[in-house]
C-alpha cells in the first residue's frame, strides 16, 4: 500500500514538473482546422509612432519604419521593425531589419540582391531566440502566385520553419506576397494570411506549447514590409 501510495505520489510530481511538450498533431487535416483564426485588431499604442495592435491574449505595439533609396542605376528597400508583444510568459521585445536592393539601366533589372529579414529578441523571450528569412526557389508554379520567401525561428531549442504560402483570398495577388505557413517538425502549425483586407493570424490551440512561438513568429512576419509588397 505504502509503495502504490508512494508510486501515485512521485507520478503526480512528475506531471507538474515535466516541461510540456507539443503533442502530434496529424498533418492529414488542414492546418486552418488545427489552429485559432484570430484577425488583427487595432488598439492605442504608447505614441504615434509606435501604434498598438492585439491579436487574440497577445498585445503590444510595434514601430515599423520604411526607407528606399531610388537611383537611375540602383535601388534599395528596407524596413526596420521595433516590437513589443506581451505574451502569457511577460513582454517579449523584437528588433528586426531587413530588404533588397537590385540594380538597373533604363528600368530594367540585371542583378537583384539577395533578400533578409533578420530579428532579435530580448525581454521575456529564450535565449536562443532568433528569427531569419531569405529568398527561396519554390515550385513552378508557387513562383508564378508569389516571390518565394524561407526562414525559421529558434524558441527554447526549437526550431520552427515558415514559407510564403497562399493561406486565403485570390489565387494571384499581383506579385505580392500573400501569407506564411509556419511548421514544426514537417507539420503545419500556424500561420498568418496577408491576402485579405486585415491580416489574419492561424494560432496553435489554447494552451498549446507551441503557441508562444508561433504568435511572436508570426507577428514579426506581419512586421515586415517587404519589398515586393510595396
Amino acid at each position: 500500500m505504502i509503495t502504490r501510495l508512494f508510486a501515485v505520489c512521485l507520478a503526480a510530481l512528475t506531471l507538474q514538473t515535466t516541461p510540456a511538450v507539443a503533442m502530434p498533431q496529424d498533418a492529414a487535416v488542414p492546418m486552418r482546422d488545427r489552429t485559432e483564426r484570430i484577425g488583427l485588431s487595432g488598439r492605442r499604442g504608447p505614441s504615434l509612432f509606435r501604434p498598438g495592435f492585439a491579436i487574440g491574449e497577445y498585445t503590444g505595439w510595434a514601430s515599423i519604419r520604411d526607407s528606399a533609396t531610388r537611383l537611375p542605376w540602383q535601388s534599395r528597400d528596407f524596413t526596420t521593425a521595433e516590437l513589443s508583444i506581451v505574451t502569457p510568459a511577460g513582454e517579449v521585445t523584437g528588433s528586426c531589419g531587413g530588404g533588397q536592393g537590385h540594380r538597373n539601366i533604363l528600368g530594367i533589372t540585371f542583378d537583384r540582391e539577395a533578400l533578409s529579414y533578420d530579428c532579435e529578441y530580448d525581454g521575456a523571450a529564450p535565449d536562443d531566440a532568433g528569427l531569419g528569412l531569405a529568398l527561396a526557389r519554390g515550385s513552378l508554379l508557387r513562383s508564378i502566385q508569389q516571390p518565394q520567401r524561407a526562414g525559421s525561428l529558434t524558441w527554447n531549442g526549437v526550431e520552427y520553419r515558415t514559407e510564403t504560402r497562399r493561406i486565403g483570398g485570390l489565387p494571384i495577388a499581383g506579385g505580392r506576397v500573400m501569407g506564411y505557413v509556419i511548421s514544426r517538425d514537417g507539420i503545419e502549425v500556424g500561420g498568418v494570411d496577408l491576402n485579405v483586407m486585415r491580416p489574419t493570424f492561424y494560432l496553435p490551440p489554447a494552451g498549446s506549447p507551441d503557441r508562444d512561438a508561433v504568435a511572436v513568429f508570426a507577428i514579426s512576419l506581419w512586421a515586415f514590409r517587404d519589398p515586393a509588397n510595396r
